[in-house]
């Protein structure tokens, strides 16, 4: 009974896929037709809504292919239209698209300094959670934070740089003694720290 209440559910919602995906492209053939193909595609909006309806339809053509129903999802960004008539919306896009550049630049620079403290400390400490993981774990298997290889390392870098820090710098003073650890723990939080509030000022 489940079986069929769900394959009912599944039959409906492509009818009304297809009824909107149907709707979607008579609005965009008619929008061609009246503003000719070359003024329409000079508007971001136009080609935006294109885009969609393509998508739409590429479902709907594949829709006996599994995985391709995550194209229905695009739907929703036509949502993004309501910019045009809604200043606020609008405002909120442009705020959004204007501070992508200082975010990729921001994002550049945390991940090369990721990596350089993940590969430092994977040099410093890796031997050292491998020879004595006794002193961290009961059943001396490496636990889920360590610096042995650079994976696990760039992991607990990033870790630090969210705030978690106080259990790995514990398990690394354990194995490693705490001066060194304590000096790479407060570099790490210092330096990232200090670029995540440089890119915060200078993009305001």
């Amino acid at each position: 009974m489940a079986f069929l209440a769900g394959r009912q559910l599944t039959v409906g919602q492509r009818e009304r896929s297809a009824v909107f995906s149907g709707i979607f492209t008579a609005e965009m053939l008619l929008k061609i037709i009246a503003l000719d193909p070359y003024y329409y595609f000079q508007t971001g909006w136009n080609i935006f809504d294109s885009i969609i309806v393509c998508l739409s339809l590429m479902e709907l053509g594949l829709s006996d292919v599994e995985g391709l129903s995550v194209l229905r999802s695009f739907r929703l960004l036509r949502v993004f239209k309501l910019a045009r008539s809604w200043p606020t919306l609008n405002t909120l896009i442009k705020i959004i698209g204007n501070s992508m550049g200082a975010l990729g630049n921001l994002t550049l620079v945390l991940a090369i300094i990721v990596f350089i403290f993940a590969v430092v400390g994977m040099q410093l400490f890796g031997k050292n959670y491998q020879d004595c993981v006794c002193k961290i774990s009961k059943d001396c298997t490496l636990p889920r934070w360590h610096m042995k290889d650079f994976f696990h390392s760039f992991l607990i870098v990033f870790r630090v740089l969210c705030g978690e820090w106080i259990e790995t710098m514990w398990d690394c003073m354990e194995v490693a003694g705490q001066p060194l650890c304590l000096l790479v723990f407060m570099l790490v939080m210092v330096i990232g720290n200090l670029v995540k509030e440089s890119h915060i000022f200078t993009s305001q």
